[in-house]
């Protein structure tokens, strides 16, 4: 997800998710933020910096890369100090979130493709020719669909009914 604190708030309200992640486009968008302004637009060693800050954050974890950050902030003086300190203050409130090597040896997605291309199909689901509901009933055809295509359906259902256990 992209860490919007209500995003969270509203999935941690319903219980429906385990593991909540943050997607690495929405993380490599502050990074590369702190390169433009510590090493310009198209600088070739801004470039390398990002790329192995991205790389360590999805193979090696977030204390890696969260010591390159620290490690760059060190080496930066001037107007670039406030984009690293945008990265690290985004990066230690999602802490818990960015666990990327664990989610890649599960097998699960990292980026926000997948998400995205979810909201499109579920929104699809309730406009259209023809097609008429009211605001409580699109809401929960998206939201089945959700559930459905998520593969979650057993979950919620075994967590919104535990006598059905």
């Amino acid at each position: 997800m992209d860490a919007a604190p209500w995003i969270r708030s509203q999935l941690e309200l319903h219980g429906t998710v385990e593991h909540i992640g943050l997607d690495s486009y929405h993380l490599s968008e502050y990074v590369h933020a702190a390169r433009r302004e510590t090493f310009g637009e198209d600088d070739a060693d801004g470039s390398a910096w990002a790329d192995t800050m991205m790389h360590q954050l999805k193979h090696e974890g977030y204390s890696a890369a969260w010591q390159m950050a620290i490690d760059h902030r060190q080496a930066t003086s001037g107007s670039g100090l406030a984009g690293v300190d945008r990265l690290l203050g985004y990066m230690s409130e999602r802490r818990e979130m960015i666990r990327y090597p664990e989610f890649l040896a599960r097998g699960w997605q990292i980026g926000s493709g997948p998400i995205e291309a979810q909201c499109k199909t579920a929104t699809s689901r309730v406009k259209g020719l023809g097609k008429r509901w009211d605001g409580p009933n699109a809401e929960a055809v998206m939201a089945f669909s959700c559930l459905e295509n998520s593969r979650l359906w057993q979950n919620y259902w075994l967590r919104a009914d535990p006598a059905a256990n």
